[in-house]
């Protein structure tokens, strides 16, 4: 099947719809460089568009969404400790939710939402960094009309 969308269509849509059609048609994917000072995983770590997002919104819990927030707000790299902003401070608890929304939604088991550093360094003494894509950045800050 072939789609043509001429700019008079395409600015018809909402801006949401027009999001994940752009971020569907031409993904940009985290860049893999030398460039990456917190030594991030970028493997299995996914783009989520706006309606991916509005979908994975649907099955969250409240404290969820408010961790949420803190990333679309302050991202798409944040320290974890800005997650008290929300409540949270049990980080494992609110990882396991978010990968398992995440799996949920993309059908694909090995998926995460984020990626994270070493927290185990002395460095971060037991507390680091959490990240999402540019892509999912931008969808997250869609959904919450941050934009």
């Amino acid at each position: 099947m072939q789609l043509v969308l001429t700019e008079a269509d395409l600015s018809k849509l909402k801006p949401s719809t027009r999001a994940d059609l752009i971020t569907t048609l031409f993904p940009k994917l985290p860049e893999k460089s030398s460039d990456n000072p917190l030594g991030l995983e970028w493997d299995d770590v996914v783009n989520l568009t706006p309606g991916q997002i509005e979908e994975f919104m649907s099955g969250c819990s409240d404290e969820t969404k408010a961790g949420l927030r803190v990333i679309a707000e302050h991202g798409p790299t944040i320290h974890a400790s800005l997650l008290a902003e929300a409540g949270i401070e049990n980080y494992g608890h609110f990882q396991g939710r978010v990968t398992k929304r995440t799996r949920t939604v993309t059908g694909d088991k090995h998926a995460f939402l984020f990626t994270w550093d070493d927290w185990t360094s002395e460095e971060n003494d037991g507390v680091g960094h959490y990240a999402v894509t540019e892509a999912t950045h931008r969808s997250l800050r869609i959904f919450f009309n941050l934009d």
